[in-house]
């Protein structure tokens, strides 16, 4: 297995927000819960790909996905060319099989 290798970034929040965030949250719950944030957006923006964006928030690729269900997040996008590839290959398949 190929050890991932992590780079630290600071970002500025308003010490409001922090002081919210801190009430609700343990700091390494609240770290979680940021890197799963952005690990969510950078999967939805199609910037990174589904496996990467589990790596990101620290989970298996099967958690991640029930967390995207959860969040009522589509999985993966199926739109009008996929429908299209997938009649085409029924009727292939059709004839193939005689029906």
């Amino acid at each position: 297995m190929v050890e991932t290798k992590f780079e630290k970034i600071e970002v500025d929040i308003p010490r409001d927000i922090i002081f919210v965030l801190r009430r609700y949250h343990r700091p390494d719950e609240l770290k979680g819960k940021l890197k799963l944030a952005l690990a969510i957006l950078l999967f939805q923006e199609k910037v990174i790909s589904q496996g990467k964006a589990a790596e990101l928030a620290e989970l298996s690729r099967v958690k991640f996905i029930e967390v995207l269900k959860e969040h009522s997040i589509p999985v993966y996008e199926y739109n009008e060319e996929d429908y299209q590839r997938d009649q085409q290959a029924i009727a292939r398949y059709r004839e193939l099989v005689g029906k």
